[in-house]
């Protein structure tokens, strides 16, 4: 990948946001979209990608990101704080990783053996859940600044949901480091905000809307 877009940039902060939303509501409400989740995990084994577009397969599969993107950065009045924080420190965790290599590569390896396991094991979704936390735990959660959760404690302490909300951290800090892969910087969200605003709703549109 060279070349970036205006839609390249609004795909991986989609992806950023669409993390920290899934976050939010599992949380606060114990469950979010199953299908944006594992559309979002998916996204970790996409390694060697030709363009950011394939990274994601389709805008379709991150219409809850979009979504929260636009209205995040249209109605700063009405904005969801909770999401907006879990957005800023994915950024900065990505932009962690992006600083460190050998975790990186470290990381990657990681996921690579897990991919291993689970097609040779054929893992249940909550065992997927549950070992991609703990690689969660091992790789970002290290890194400053840690992300401190809100919700329903009692939703929290279940390991379920909780094995969930590290996945959907984990899908939003890879979108986080390929913002930053992609030319990214957190500036831009003000200097560009037109142009990102554009370039989400164009994607959003070419989402097909269900009948």
């Amino acid at each position: 990948m060279s070349r970036y877009s205006d839609a390249d940039h609004a795909l991986a902060l989609a992806g950023v946001f669409q993390g920290a939303r899934m976050t939010f509501e599992l949380a606060r409400l114990g469950h979010t979209d199953e299908k944006m989740l594992q559309a979002g995990v998916a996204t970790l084994f996409v390694t060697h990608p030709r363009t950011v577009a394939e990274v994601y397969g389709s805008p379709t599969a991150l219409e809850m990101g979009l979504r929260h993107f636009i209205f995040q950065l249209s109605s700063p009045q009405d904005r969801n704080p909770e999401v907006t924080r879990y957005s800023i420190r994915l950024l900065q965790l990505g932009q962690q990783l992006h600083k460190q290599p050998q975790r990186l590569q470290a990381l990657g390896e990681a996921l690579d053996n897990f991919q291993s396991r689970a097609d040779a094991f054929e893992f249940d979704a909550e065992t997927r859940y549950r070992q991609l936390a703990e690689i969660y735990r091992e790789f970002i959660s290290p890194l400053p600044p840690r992300i401190l959760v809100q919700g329903d404690p009692v939703r929290l302490r279940d390991e379920r949901i909780a094995a969930r909300i590290r996945a959907a951290l984990l899908s939003g800090v890879r979108s986080a480091h390929l913002w930053y892969q992609c030319g990214g910087r957190r500036w831009h969200l003000i200097t560009r905000h037109r142009r990102l605003l554009a370039a989400a709703r164009e994607l959003l549109e070419s989402v097909p809307s269900e009948i």
